[in-house]
């Protein structure tokens, strides 16, 4: 099969490989400043007649084998996948290369990207703004596989009038899968140890209640208690990588905003809510309740409630297929979102999908790739496994519900998928790991007591707003005045 594969590639030719040079992109856009990306345009509006690259739905191949190069994770699109999808579709090869975004914005700024990219749902606002993402609106409008009635609401993530409105509008991607992200999973059993009341699990807990739980299950009789083979390490673990979007989500219960109007700015010096919200994360690792800097995990938040070291991790319903190891088994429950204001809420935080990239010169069978795999086979597959809610409200159906615990676990989603949060608006002008970075850096030198609370808050917003900055320095933003289909 590896050996077709390869003549096949070879057979595709120049046609299928056509991309817009480098020169062709400046010359067109008019619009590049140091640094920025091509504004989103579509092949057919900016290139001569006779240059046009075919991007209406239902038009056939230009080339008998066409390649399409595909950028994401082997661990989510394997090898038997990729041979089972150009078994069934012999005109189409898929070149896979291993998920490398700075690789892929070198490649986009060559002219020649990989036309299809893995990508989180907080990125498509960032995204929309550089102008790589394609306007897949005709392509869903045509599907009959990837219908948009039919479509999860977390796909709004991939909806957008502008960088600034997203959740409507065109379509740039479809998510492959979701959770909402709020939900808290319990280990039972350090809770039994320490005489400690289990949480209900049909009622969401406070915020403030988790971190009371945090604190005496670690401090009851003035000792970690011993839960099995280890000592419990951790009352409350979260992930630290998105508390921007933890922090936007708790001040959306108060009707409060982490940026400033614009998202030119964020805001922490100046708002007493957000202030309150990042003195409760580092007051829990002050406390040592939750990993830090000082006392970091042994291996990952996850391995931690698995190890029987974490009593409470905050992670969505994909954790479910993975909480009941040798040490927890029979020992979890999934708890509703907690509340910081007692307004419930629960969206999902990262909405991992797919995008085509704005100038892929084969968008048909790169979007027959996009329904294939979100829509069919390797789609039921990942609905079936449990790591995650469906894309489509068609196959949840699939979710895995026979044992106790999974029947749990769906109750509890059932309810959460019923609150129809909104999904949040993350920031166009910031890369998604821009904020976590700050915050365990100054987190650190804060708790080695280097600097104050304030100066950390006034450190984290000083380089979250010189990162705003350099992206507005360095790309231009065009709103699409063109009727793209």
């Amino acid at each position: 099969m590896a050996k077709q594969k390869h003549e096949r590639k070879q057979q595709s030719g120049e046609q299928a490989h056509r991309r817009i040079t480098r020169r062709e992109m400046l010359k067109l856009s008019g619009a590049f400043t140091a640094g920025s990306l091509l504004v989103a345009q579509r092949p057919g509006l900016i290139l001569e007649p006779t240059e046009a690259l075919t991007d209406a739905p239902g038009n056939a191949p230009s080339a008998s084998v066409t390649n399409v190069v595909v950028m994401h994770q082997r661990n989510e699109l394997s090898e038997d996948q990729e041979n089972q999808f150009e078994t069934s579709n012999p005109d189409i090869t898929i070149e896979f290369l291993g998920l490398d975004l700075p690789l892929f914005f070198s490649m986009y700024a060559a002219g020649n990207p990989p036309d299809l990219l893995r990508v989180s749902g907080a990125s498509i606002p960032n995204y929309l703004y550089r102008g790589v993402l394609y306007d897949l609106t005709s392509y869903f409008e045509a599907s009959t596989v990837l219908e948009p009635d039919d479509l999860a609401p977390v796909n709004n993530y991939y909806r957008a009038n502008s960088p600034f409105e997203i959740g409507a509008g065109a379509f740039y991607g479809i998510c492959k899968d979701w959770s909402p992200d709020f939900t808290v999973f319990i280990y039972t059993q350090p809770f039994i140890d320490a005489g400690i009341d289990v949480p209900d699990a049909g009622t969401p807990l406070t915020y403030q209640q988790v971190r009371q739980h945090a604190w005496d299950l670690l401090h009851a009789g003035g000792v970690a208690h011993s839960t099995g083979k280890q000592a419990l390490t951790f009352g409350y673990g979260y992930f630290d990588s998105w508390i921007d979007r933890i922090w936007m989500n708790m001040l959306a219960e108060l009707g409060e905003h982490l940026y400033s109007e614009g998202f030119t700015r964020i805001v922490l010096t100046g708002n007493e809510a957000a202030r309150a919200v990042v003195q409760y994360y580092y007051d829990l690792a002050a406390d040592n309740l939750v990993s830090n800097p000082l006392n970091p995990s042994p291996s990952w938040v996850g391995g931690d409630f698995t190890n029987g070291i974490l009593a409470m991790i905050q992670t969505g319903y994909w954790f479910s297929a993975m909480a009941e190891s040798a040490t927890t088994a029979g020992k979890v429950k999934m708890l509703p979102a907690p509340t910081w204001a007692g307004v419930p809420r629960d969206p999902c935080m990262t909405g991992t999908g797919m995008i085509m990239a704005a100038i892929s010169g084969v968008p048909n069978e790169a979007w027959r790739i996009i329904e294939w795999y979100n829509g069919l086979e390797p789609a039921i597959e990942r609905a079936s496994s449990g790591w995650g809610v469906p894309p489509l409200k068609s196959l949840y159906h699939l979710m895995p519900n026979t044992t106790a615990f999974q029947q749990q676990v769906q109750s509890v989603l059932m309810g959460e998928l019923a609150l129809n949060t909104p999904v949040l608006q993350f920031n166009p002008f910031l890369e998604e790991n821009v904020v976590a970075n700050a915050w365990w850096k100054y987190l650190e030198q804060a708790l080695k007591h280097q600097i104050t609370f304030d100066e950390m808050l006034a450190s984290i917003e000083e380089e979250v707003n010189d990162a705003i900055l350099s992206q507005l320095s360095n790309h231009v933003y065009l709103p699409l005045v063109l009727n793209q289909h």
